[in-house]
């Protein structure tokens, strides 16, 4: 496995709200981080991959912040 993370977005209906879930997956473990909520499917949708994009082009070297 690459020593880079791998991301991605998930859209979940919570409630009757949809919710973004971003996945980041390092070679020792996954992180799951709920990023926001909104009221209709395609504004959550825009919204994951708004964040995915930021997420695979903000990758730090190493992600060491």
């Amino acid at each position: 496995m690459s020593d880079e993370p791998y991301t991605s977005t998930e859209v979940v209906e919570e409630s009757g709200r949809f919710v973004v879930m971003l996945d980041v997956v390092f070679p020792d473990g996954v992180v799951r981080h709920r990023l926001g909520e909104y009221h209709s499917r395609s504004r959550a949708e825009l919204a994951a991959k708004l964040y995915r994009a930021t997420a695979d082009r903000d990758a730090g070297p190493g992600w060491g912040m």
